[in-house]
């Protein structure tokens, strides 16, 4: 029974950008009681800022940590890495250890395994590796003969969107939760209208991020005779409220925070005010003091799942020059790294988007949009259609 199982209480990690593997395990504290924690970390290095890292992660965590000090000279060699003094001591160290090396160079690795083989000592000790993809933590025997697997999903490790922001580097603007959204009721019928492509509803949306103002979108709209016209007015005027000129961009992030936050699959996502946020504003932690000048970027909807992992959700109603899909790529990966997810919400319908589709049947007026999905799928972020955000989720947080 794992949940009665008894692991080390030596726990040793190796320092990482991705500070999210080192942080669930050592917050997994009905799994896992850890009285010491030695960190493996590289001091010396142009590319690297370690001492960034690890500072972030017990910050975060609010522990102590014993330091293992590599030169970054040092690392490019199994038996220099040897050499070092505190980590040579780690083989007659009378307790069993339980060595996370999720995010350890390649050499580090193999120096540990090194020393777990070459130490009469080391027999009790356990690998521990998580798996952000699938969310499954391994921790095997040092023979590797047998493996136990836990669904860290289903762990309690108290984070949330600061936290998680925090072990990047990187802090956000103050958010007031969920203060100055769409009537959800208007939302609902607004959307419902939306997804039937046929009733012209969508092409005006389109427009109103080109040159049509509020009074001409109105007195469209009820030339399109559409049920629950009152209903779609709110959210036209709404979005005029938030921009004139782009005033479906924000109206496509309300959608999207909406049909997220009515998934079924979203009930084991709590306190709305830590798990999901729009226009989150992201800034280097270390320059906070001059944060109107520090701005690195902007996520339009930024959902954290249980599991740790980060979903970054870009909502282009229009036009987006590919270095945007790029840097939302980078920033989103720079913050989570594998526990990060970057993602695409196009107005369009997922039957519309390669593969499946092949934007057939839509006119000159979608030709921002097209290009905006185009150099998102090039870029390597997923790609959703507005109709399928439910489905989709299912994978993440299902």
């Amino acid at each position: 029974d794992q949940n009665n199982k008894s692991y080390p209480k030596v726990c040793v990690i190796c320092s990482t950008q991705n500070q999210m593997v080192n942080y669930i395990p050592l917050k997994m504290e009905k799994k896992f009681t850890f009285e010491t924690i030695y960190n493996i970390t590289v001091a010396g290095s142009t590319y690297f800022n370690n001492a960034t890292w690890d500072k972030n992660l017990k910050a975060t965590l609010n522990k102590t940590f014993e330091d293992i000090s590599l030169q970054q000279s040092d690392t490019h060699s199994v038996s220099k890495i040897l050499e070092n003094k505190q980590l040579e001591s780690l083989k007659t160290l009378g307790s069993p250890i339980c060595w996370n090396i999720t995010g350890g160079q390649r050499t580090i690795l193999l120096a540990i395994m090194e020393i777990i083989k070459s130490s009469d000592t080391r027999n009790h000790d356990v690998i521990c590796y998580l798996e952000g993809n699938n969310n499954q933590m391994y921790i095997s025997d040092i023979h590797h003969q047998k493996a136990d697997v836990i669904d860290y999903s289903k762990e309690e490790f108290d984070l949330d969107i600061t936290k998680a922001l925090k072990l990047g580097g990187f802090k956000i603007s103050e958010i007031k939760g969920d203060e100055n959204h769409i009537d959800e009721n208007s939302l609902k019928s607004f959307i419902t209208e939306y997804k039937n492509t046929k009733n012209g509803l969508r092409d005006l949306m389109i427009q109103t991020n080109k040159t049509m103002n509020e009074s001409d979108a109105i007195t469209k709209l009820q030339s399109l005779k559409l049920p629950n016209e009152d209903a779609i007015k709110t959210v036209i005027k709404w979005g005029y409220t938030k921009n004139k000129s782009t005033p479906f961009g924000y109206i496509l992030e309300e959608m999207t925070h909406y049909l997220i936050k009515q998934s079924k699959y979203y009930e084991d996502i709590t306190e709305l005010k830590t798990k999901l946020k729009t226009n989150v504003r992201l800034y280097n932690d270390e320059k906070i003091a001059e944060i109107n000048n520090t701005q690195i970027d902007e996520f339009d909807v930024l959902l954290l799942t249980k599991n740790g992992k980060l979903i970054v959700f870009e909502c282009k109603s229009g036009s987006m020059h590919p270095d945007i899909a790029k840097s939302t790529k980078y920033s989103t990966y720079a913050v989570s790294g594998v526990y990060g997810l970057p993602i695409l919400i196009t107005p369009l319908l997922q039957s519309e988007i390669p593969p499946k589709g092949t934007f057939q049947n839509l006119g000159d007026t979608y030709s921002d949009i097209k290009a905006s999905a185009s150099s998102a799928l090039r870029a390597g972020l997923e790609v959703w259609g507005i109709d399928k955000i439910e489905e989709h989720l299912k994978k993440y947080i299902g």
